[in-house]
């Protein structure tokens, strides 16, 4: 692809995605060095624009492009002053001065046009300048001026392989070197300004590509097909004409002159632009800036837990110390209080899905690490969206319902809280994190909480339960985070009834709940394996996406 400016694909949509990905991702994968061309420099600096603009929808045009900057460009190379100013060109280059502090536009938030879109998504490779940049359609979504404008601006600084349909003649006009497909296979590959040429025999050009009519093929390019014998029955006449023609022997000659001068080195890794620390701060930051924009994952998260903290306290408000309330009530209020805070993390299941194509072609394109992707999410979610929260949630009804009094009590209950929540959340990473689809996503996390709600020994008495079915209580949130409760506030608490008083400790060894020191703490030990384990296949289920779809 040395000295190709551009490329020009006529084929299936679906097919020009995967060829350029492939090739991309390819050249990224194996360092590729060319002494004569290149002085010996790694070839990896390639950049692909997807035909789907892959953006933040909530920062701004300016925004977006600032964080391919900081990403891709290296620290040691280029200062933060650096950094702006080539975001400044960009914008100027692009012709995005006026919309660069405009929000790119998510479903509540409106913001730029497609065409604007568009050309922030090529921005976002042309921060780093580089060698070669291939393109899925630039020019969808763009008005006729616009994209031959963008076109021109293009091939002044670099190499370009990219498909597009239906281009005006201003934009073909401009293309170097041209590739034709039909179906799969290559019917045309050489000098754009001599396509014409090689299918005047043939009697036309796009009708023939699309095979909307069969080729009349005539002169000398009959004297190759002479005969209907010399190609098989399902073989594609077109390319079985081009693989005789000299425009193919004189692409294969340079593509072997070309291969001859590179150097392949396959299985090491191109290094990242910046360290990981830095990754994480830029990552968490636009992580962070993206919840407090979305009013759905921020506001509304705070207000269902204010309001059903409320709900729970009118429901049993100022339990009292009488039987039979004194239990019935404390007990139905400590399930419900772990069922809802177990439930209330089912939107945590888009956390991934959401943002799965971004996350691939940003890590694919060398932006950051999986590592970085993942940690950012875990922290900027779990503490604005799962922790503070919980808290607010936690605090309204244990006063409302008259819960034991003390600051350790009460600590140890916001703890369990928070406990539960985070083993909860944690599954619905992992669910996230292995599907791509909400529907899938619903089903596959809704299974294991009714599972472990059934388990969790306040529906069901587990003795009584199969012995090949009981062991399920050991994977039960709600029976470790209903336990933790349960002693924490009942131990050593004294409910009376007209002639009879019963201590909270035996209604604990009757439920045959261990109420020591040990027998309290192994709760929340339990809901942190569960936690542990849950984010860690969370990270190993993302390092296993595919890439290269």
């Amino acid at each position: 692809f040395c000295n190709v400016m551009n490329v020009f694909t006529v084929t299936f949509d679906q097919f020009n995605t995967s060829l350029l990905n492939t090739i991309h991702i390819s050249l990224n994968k194996n360092n590729l060095t060319d002494p004569k061309l290149l002085n010996g420099s790694m070839y990896c600096f390639t950049s692909i624009v997807a035909i789907n603009d892959i953006l933040m929808g909530t920062l701004t045009v300016r925004e977006n492009l600032a964080f391919s900057a900081n990403l891709c460009l290296s620290r040691k190379e280029y200062s933060s002053a650096d950094k702006k100013m080539r975001v400044d060109s960009v914008i100027q280059e692009l012709g995005l001065k006026d919309c660069a502090d405009t929000k790119i536009r998510t479903m509540f938030l409106r913001g730029v046009s497609g065409g604007e879109k568009k050309r922030c998504s090529i921005g976002m490779e042309l921060i780093t300048s580089p060698s070669l940049l291939f393109l899925d359609e630039p020019t969808t979504g763009l008005d006729a001026n616009t994209a031959n404008s963008i076109i021109e601006l293009l091939q002044k600084y670099h190499t370009l392989i990219f498909s597009i349909h239906q281009p005006r003649y201003s934009i073909f006009s401009q293309f170097d070197h041209l590739t034709l497909m039909n179906k799969g296979e290559i019917i045309y590959a050489g000098a754009a300004n001599k396509a014409i040429t090689y299918f005047e025999d043939l009697d036309f050009f796009l009708d023939v590509t699309n095979r909307t009519v069969l080729p009349q093929i005539h002169n000398n390019q009959s004297d190759k097909c002479s005969s209907s014998e010399e190609m098989e029955e399902n073989e594609n006449p077109l390319a079985v004409i081009y693989r005789q023609s000299p425009h193919f022997l004189k692409v294969k000659d340079r593509l072997s002159q070309i291969s001859d001068g590179l150097e392949v080195t396959k299985g090491d890794r191109v290094g990242y632009a910046t360290p990981f620390c830095y990754q994480l701060m830029l990552v968490s930051g636009r992580t962070v800036r993206n919840i407090l924009r979305n009013p759905q994952t921020s506001y509304a998260q705070l207000f269902l837990n204010i309001f059903f903290g409320i709900l729970v306290g009118l429901i049993y408000y100022q339990i009292p110390h009488t039987l039979p309330e004194a239990l019935q009530n404390r007990t139905g209020a400590f399930f419900f209080l772990v069922i809802n805070m177990v439930f209330g993390n089912l939107s945590a299941v888009e956390l991934f899905i959401s943002e799965r194509v971004l996350f691939i072609h940003e890590n694919s394109s060398g932006f950051y690490r999986t590592s970085v992707y993942f940690l950012s999410k875990v922290f900027a979610d779990l503490i604005p969206n799962r922790i503070l929260p919980v808290f607010i949630f936690s605090a309204i009804p244990y006063f409302m319902m008259g819960l034991k009094p003390g600051v350790e009590a009460f600590f140890l209950y916001c703890l369990t809280m928070s406990m539960v929540s985070l083993s909860a959340v944690s599954l619905a990473f992992l669910v996230s994190a292995s599907v791509g689809s909400f529907a899938m996503a619903n089903i596959l996390i809704a299974l294991p909480y009714v599972l472990m709600m059934v388990f969790g020994g306040f529906l069901v008495n587990l003795n009584s339960m199969l012995s090949w079915m009981s062991w399920l209580k050991w994977a039960s949130i709600f029976r470790y985070g209903y336990n933790a409760l349960a002693i924490n506030e009942l131990k050593d608490q004294v409910f009376t009834s007209n002639y009879t008083s019963v201590r909270g400790d035996m209604y604990l060894d009757h439920q045959e709940i261990d109420h020591s020191t040990w027998g309290f703490w192994q709760n929340q030990v339990a809901l942190t394996g569960i936690m542990c384990v849950c984010l860690i296949l969370a990270y190993v289920q993302l390092r296993r996406i595919n890439r290269w779809k």
